[in-house]
């Protein structure tokens, strides 16, 4: 299949608000809940008294870890089946009323007592408990290759420091909401999330109730990132505990300060790295992480699988610890690991590059990996080393030391900083209908969630079949559709294209087969393997003959057809190639010389993941992902009060996140692959861009301005005082 171009599907959808997000739905008779959330970080909630709430106008029902009882205990349920507090602003009761404003007048009346306890609200105050986890993610969470530390010994220089990360909270544009109800013994739920499958799977877990008597419906997500997933489910629980007490449908829908609370966010890391060359040879890399999470749950992100795989190095050694604290649990959240992870190996091995007097970019390419060194296994395909070419000749990299340093009241800086992700996909199954008249209907049970889902189905079905994009209806985001999956770590357009690339060369094959076999027909007699689909015909190049598609179905097909095709998860252990998709990021930025303000200016990536379908969708996954790497690198941290647990700011004025005068001038250059080891040779883009470019802010200030920043965000007051020397030279 060729690279397709054109317009997203959904978009006149969303710009005249024909697209209706799963919150704007309204069933007669709805009532509106509200959180009633824990003011201590650490405790037990020992009473809740709702009588005088009971007596407020609209006032319905009330739910709390007693109503949830009922559900069976699980993972997704544990948090609201116990009366133990574990963080500040933790639910402990709903409210549901007839509107919004009565729910939360009513839940101000809801009197609750606890006993407090003495919380750590900082992973410093825990730092002697911490415990090693068996995983992080799909990987182990140690690894010992050959032996680092002897090799260390031994290096002729070892570049040793210490990274940290800050918690970033993930804001999709769109709250997490649910609107729900029950038919009888049946629910149907409303509900923004990234798997839709999932979420079907875990109530019927929770309820003790069928599949078949769930339905889950998401067919438009205002974004994602990560924690529309399973931290949401418990309070969704609770709104389908509230509808089915009342009778009535429930819709509940967090508040923005929620959103730093209750459903996720990216895990602070503390990061001790050290790098051994002999010569300007890797030698030796040791990796330990330390990094938060809750006090109820565990979640470690993979954040220093990455060293074990990005460089040639004999002698490589990671470690993974956690740390419990009394503060929300963490979740993925986009590039979850390879975001900190990089930022740590990248940036040292910038400052390695200098102790060398090496090019940074010449250091990466002597120790490039030619092959994955952990498992022992080819890359299924690997063109980091054209990343790095390309990249480095449109940003002029070679040239840079030629350019001004200074630019009026800034001082300029460069670096650059390489990007990776694994390239895995999950199972899928896929619909197709050609209807009689031409028209076609492509169906799979996954969700959008804003990065063009709806697109390139319609335009992977369109192109094998030869049908116009103004012909297609894609249906996404309902339980009642075939199978797909769940939205994150870059893995549904690899999903979803071999299940549709199947389904349609069914439809393919019967129509070729159809046409052939009529010998009054204008194909009659050729052979099926030689037609072409074009246009809306079926054709035979080499003689030109041709039939419109819409005879050939209204001859032998006057129902329409119907196909369904299925892609299988990657199997891990029987993998013959590793997948992984690469980059390098190359970045300009400026840093006032007076007061420390830092400006990225210009960004070039040059990214390799295997093939692109559409380079529209791609370039604009690629720049958001760099946007949210400049989020990273200079503006997000959320802060825990170490004193109450309570967070800090819970509000996008106070959680800096870039604007559109923050935004540099992007580049992108995407280098096709051709895998033979991946269906349709097809790996994930999302992660890509979010990756890497941290480093290379990083190493670009410290070019700038001769300072090393090894934590994130950077912020103006880390550059203050390299600045105000470089002012008064």
């Amino acid at each position: 299949m060729n690279t397709i171009s054109g317009p997203r599907y959904e978009a006149l959808q969303k710009v005249i608000g024909q697209a209706r997000f799963e919150g704007e739905i309204a069933p007669a008779g709805l009532l509106h809940a509200a959180l009633i959330e824990s003011p201590i970080a650490c405790g037990e909630l020992l009473s809740v008294d709702a009588a005088e709430a009971a007596t407020h106008p609209g006032f319905a029902t009330l739910i709390t870890h007693a109503d949830s009882a009922s559900l069976k205990p699980s993972a997704a349920t544990a948090l609201i089946r116990e009366s133990a507090v574990h963080f500040h602003g933790q639910p402990v009761a709903l409210v549901a009323a007839s509107t919004l404003a009565q729910a939360h007048e009513a839940a101000r009346a809801v009197r609750i007592v606890a006993a407090a306890r003495p919380a750590v609200t900082q992973m410093d105050q825990a730092l002697g408990s911490a415990f090693a986890p068996d995983m992080v993610g799909r990987f182990p969470a140690a690894s010992r290759r050959g032996d680092a530390a002897t090799a260390l010994g031994e290096a002729d220089l070892v570049i040793r420091s210490r990274y940290s990360t800050a918690v970033n909270n993930h804001h999709p544009m769109e709250p997490h909401v649910v609107v729900c109800w029950w038919d009888g013994a049946k629910a149907v739920v409303h509900t923004s999330t990234q798997a839709i499958f999932g979420t079907r799977a875990v109530i019927a877990q929770a309820f003790d109730m069928p599949l078949k008597d769930i339905r889950v419906l998401a067919r438009f997500l205002g974004g994602g990132f990560g924690c529309k997933g399973q931290l949401w489910w418990p309070w969704m629980f609770w709104a389908m505990l509230a509808a089915r007490k009342a009778g009535r449908p429930v819709r509940l829908e967090l508040s923005r300060a929620q959103l730093f609370t209750l459903v996720g966010r990216r895990q602070q890391t503390e990061q001790d790295l050290a790098l051994g060359f002999a010569d300007d040879r890797l030698t030796a890399i040791t990796h330990d992480v330390v990094a938060q999470t809750s006090a109820h749950a565990d979640y470690s992100d993979s954040t220093a699988v990455y060293s074990r795989l990005l460089y040639a190095c004999h002698n490589v050694s990671t470690t993974h610890a956690l740390v419990r604290t009394n503060e929300p649990q963490p979740v993925p959240m986009r590039a979850p690991g390879t975001a900190p992870g990089t930022f740590a190996l990248e940036s040292a091995m910038d400052e390695a590059a200098e102790r060398l007097g090496l090019d940074p970019l010449d250091l990466r390419v002597k120790n490039f990996a030619d092959h994955d060194q952990e498992a022992g296994r080819p890359w299924s395909s690997n063109s980091l080393l054209e990343c790095y070419r390309v990249g480095a000749e449109r940003f002029g990299w070679a040239d840079r030391q030629k350019k001004a340093k200074r630019d009026g009241r800034w001082a300029i800086g460069f670096g650059m900083a390489t990007t990776l992700y694994p390239a895995i996909r999950q199972a899928c199954r896929a619909r197709v209908r050609l209807n009689v008249d031409g028209s076609l209907v492509v169906q799979c049970g996954t969700q959008d969630m804003g990065s063009g889902t709806y697109t390139a189905l319609g335009q992977i079905a369109v192109a094998a079949l030869g049908i116009p994009m103004t012909k297609v209806t894609v249906e996404l985001g309902d339980t009642w559709l075939p199978d797909g999956p769940f939205s994150g770590g870059s893995q549904v357009t690899a999903s979803i294209f071999p299940a549709v690339e199947a389904a349609t060369s069914k439809l393919r094959a019967t129509l070729a087969s159809m046409a052939a076999s009529d010998l009054n027909g204008p194909l009659g007699g050729k052979a099926p393997d030689d037609l072409a689909f074009e246009n809306e015909l079926i054709r035979e190049p080499a003689s030109n003959a041709a039939e419109k598609l819409g005879d050939v179905l209204a001859r032998a097909a006057p129902d329409g057809l119907v196909a369904e095709g299925d892609s299988a998860a990657t199997d891990h252990q029987k993998l013959a190639a590793t997948g992984m998709g690469h980059g390098a990021v190359f970045v300009e930025i400026g840093v006032d010389a007076a007061l420390g303000e830092i400006r990225v200016r210009r960004v070039c990536g040059a990214f390799a993941a295997g093939r692109i379908l559409n380079p529209m969708l791609a370039r604009s996954q690629y720049v958001g992902g760099l946007i949210g790497g400049i989020g990273m690198a200079l503006h997000e941290q959320t802060i825990t009060d170490r004193a109450t647990g309570c967070i800090l700011g819970k509000s996008l004025s106070d959680y800096l996140i870039p604007v559109h005068a923050d935004m540099p001038e992007f580049d992108i250059a995407m280098i096709e692959e051709d895998d033979p080891h991946l269906p349709g040779g097809v790996k994930g883009i999302g992660m890509l861009g979010t990756a890497g470019i941290q480093a290379a802010i990083a190493n670009a200030v410290y070019d700038a301005i001769g300072k090393r920043v090894r934590h994130l965000p950077i912020r103006i007051e880390d550059c203050l005082e390299s600045a105000g020397d470089m002012a008064r030279r």
